[in-house]
């Protein structure tokens, strides 16, 4: 006969066994969104790329012609000046050729922001390094903690590297059950907080104008159309007025219309007489 006790659990431990599943599960949600939207950015991400390279860099010599036709306005410019400073945009229409790095508006970062970054995120992986786990449980803690802060830094998310950072405990074995149910209780309402996050930043990116141009690519490749292309030729044709417009504007300054003379009416006068 066993003579085992078996102590019931208090009121906190199991609150904090029903919550520490909880979290589990909402970190499974946070990591399966994240995922979700990994994938939306690659996707839009090529597909700006194949916009670029058919109609951007297009929009861009479209862009450069017009602002030659727009140095040819500027008063009070002797020719010489004039022929300076249509020189020194000549260049841009070479590089008008090279399509740009693809990059989602909405993604842009300020390159000024780098150097907090890196030390925001050297800070944080000295805290949750697996290297410093104190048990198993703990060691799979800090792993899923470096997979989410290593995505962070990727995407230069400092506002999630920031709350890892901040919600973090090192020494989570020697809670209490209480202090470690207030713990739980923190890192479940930050993660709801960034599921809440990615879920918007999912709905911008789906809603965005170059994820609505896709899907009418998409709808007009059902049709038999290409889209794209269609984009490009009217871009072309706009270029070519662009050109024709500037080509004109230019023969005029440098050939000014002086009007008919004296001399060349009384010339043509007694070219006529008999």
């Amino acid at each position: 006969m066993s003579t085992a006790i078996f102590r019931r659990p208090t009121p906190a431990e199991a609150e904090l066994v029903r919550r520490r599943l909880e979290l589990e599960s909402l970190r499974s949600t946070l990591a399966a969104r994240e995922l979700a939207l990994g994938d939306l950015r690659n996707h839009l991400i090529s597909f700006e790329g194949r916009y670029i390279r058919q109609v951007g860099i297009l929009y861009r010599q479209l862009d450069h012609w017009e602002r030659r036709f727009a140095v040819l306005q500027v008063q009070n410019l002797t020719l010489e000046e004039l022929e300076a400073e249509l020189a020194d945009d000549l260049g841009n229409i070479s590089s008008a050729d090279e399509p740009c790095a693809p990059r989602l508006a909405s993604e842009t970062r300020d390159q000024a922001a780098e150097p907090s970054l890196k030390s925001l995120f050297h800070a944080l992986v000295k805290r949750i390094h697996p290297d410093h786990a104190t048990s198993a449980r703990d060691e799979h803690h800090r792993t899923r903690l470096m997979a989410q802060a290593n995505d962070a830094f990727r995407r230069k998310d400092t506002t999630i590297l920031q709350r890892l950072l901040d919600g973090y405990t090192i020494s989570i074995e020697t809670l209490t059950p209480e202090a470690e149910l207030t713990h739980v209780l923190h890192q479940i309402a930050l993660v709801q907080q960034d599921i809440l996050a990615i879920d918007a930043t999912h709905q911008r990116l789906h809603y965005s104008e170059h994820a609505q141009l896709e899907r009418d690519v998409i709808a007009a490749a059902r049709a038999g159309r290409d889209l794209l292309a269609e984009m490009a030729a009217r871009v072309k044709g706009q270029i070519g007025l662009a050109m024709a417009r500037y080509e004109r504007e230019l023969h005029r300054l440098k050939h000014p219309n002086r009007g008919l003379r004296t001399k060349d009416v009384l010339s043509a006068e007694t070219r006529r007489t008999p």
